[in-house]
């Protein structure tokens, strides 16, 4: 009734299948192997815990590292951050650029412009408050204002 071609196709059919599901019970077997040690428990609802338990650690860890990433940035903004130097002469054409004016300022704008004027009988040292970018008490002369600008990034005009 059936003919030997039939069989044998039905044969090989039926090898692949076999093949087939042998291949997919092994990677099966591979993954349980993974994740249920020999030597720990084999039941899913503790293992389901375990998983649980671990991401809500992750997590608490996520935050914290969060947090604590804010709060580095927002000290940060405290530390020098902007300097720039100017040098110059203020006194026409006496001498050379021997004077200088430097800018110290944080990350908010705060901090000192500190001025220097070199002159033949002395030099003399300032040091002036910056607020925001801005002059303190004392008003700031072009240079120690340029300078400042140069330190900020801001364009004039």
């Amino acid at each position: 009734m059936y003919s030997e071609f039939g069989i044998t196709v039905f044969g090989l059919v039926i090898l692949i299948w076999i093949l087939t599901v042998t291949v997919f019970l092994f990677r099966e077997h591979k993954f349980l192997n993974k994740l249920f040690p020999k030597s720990g428990e084999r039941d899913i609802r503790k293992k389901f815990e375990e998983v649980i338990q671990a991401v809500s650690r992750s997590n608490l860890e996520i935050k914290n590292l969060n947090d604590k990433l804010k709060e580095l940035e927002r000290d940060g903004l405290a530390h020098m951050q902007k300097l720039e130097v100017l040098r110059y002469n203020p006194y026409g054409d006496t001498g050379g650029d021997q004077s200088f004016s430097i800018a110290l300022l944080d990350g908010l704008g705060d901090g000192v412009v500190v001025t220097s004027l070199h002159s033949r009988d002395a030099t003399r040292i300032f040091a002036k408050p910056v607020i925001k970018g801005k002059a303190g008490k004392h008003q700031l002369s072009k240079e120690e204002d340029e300078v400042v600008r140069k330190a900020l990034r801001l364009r004039s005009g």
